[in-house]
């Protein structure tokens, strides 16, 4: 027990160790106790069982675009169907959650950790938090299969049928294995740069995006910056929140999709 204190704040034990440093130099484990204590940071490696309802009570809901809760080892996300899906809890699966759902033409999925400036479990705002990042870890069983399997932020707000139709955002997008760097401001068209990175089927990667507290964006494929396409910047003032959006494509679909760790902070 050398290695742990008691901390007075949060009543948690914490190690010293994942106090200095990046989260990105932290053991699952240190992720996983500063996790529990630390409003500003989350880690889940979707270990458990997962449990869903509507948000206002009741079975989950497949009806696209509504409010379920999810839980699973302790922690919970908020998600919503898109289309409308006869499975209506994500699975449980050796790899990771599989959010796969339905796999039909554009039934598909968003997850987050809520929605609004009231219930999310964090809003990061726009020139008053300082840099911050969402960084997710998942594979995809067919990659022709994803019309869209975006990482990034998104302004807190209302869940869309379609992610091209939110307000303000910036994500990393894996449409039919390529991996495009896809920006929106105040309701503009979705801006879509090729970063030349391809993710093959069954191939598991991580993508991250970075919000600088200037609101200037940046994006990572496995730790690398994706540099190709034009400087981004969020409005400042601008209330935004971690996400997670797929769809099934036409011609075919993607099979299991495994989130296999998800992260948000302050970089």
């Amino acid at each position: 027990m050398s290695g742990l204190r008691e901390d007075a704040l949060f009543g948690k034990l914490r190690t010293r160790k994942m106090m200095l440093g990046s989260p990105g130099n932290w053991t699952r484990v240190e992720k996983s106790l500063r996790s529990m204590g630390d409003p500003n940071y989350f880690y889940s490696n979707f270990r458990g069982i997962p449990i869903g309802q509507v948000l206002a009570g009741g079975a989950a809901s497949g009806t696209a675009q509504a409010s379920n809760v999810l839980s699973i080892g302790g922690q919970e996300f908020l998600y919503s169907a898109r289309g409308t899906q006869t499975i209506t809890i994500p699975v449980r699966v050796a790899s990771g959650l599989n959010v796969g759902m339905d796999q039909a033409d554009n039934d598909g999925v968003e997850v987050t950790n809520g929605l609004s400036v009231a219930t999310a479990k964090k809003v990061f705002v726009v020139g008053t938090d300082p840099d911050f990042f969402f960084r997710c870890k998942f594979s995809i069983g067919t990659v022709a299969g994803t019309d869209d399997c975006a990482v990034g932020f998104r302004k807190a707000e209302a869940a869309q049928a379609n992610i091209d139709d939110y307000d303000e955002a910036a994500f990393l997008n894996v449409i039919s294995g390529n991996i495009k760097r896809e920006t929106i401001l105040n309701g503009d068209p979705t801006t879509t740069v090729d970063t030349t990175l391809d993710w093959a089927d069954g191939e598991t990667h991580t993508l991250e995006v970075r919000v600088a507290l200037s609101g200037v964006v940046s994006m990572y494929v496995d730790g690398v910056k994706a540099t190709i396409g034009a400087t981004f910047t969020f409005d400042s003032g601008e209330n935004l929140v971690p996400f997670f959006f797929m769809l099934n494509a036409n011609a075919a679909q993607a099979g299991v999709v495994a989130l296999q760790e998800w992260e948000w902070g302050y970089v």
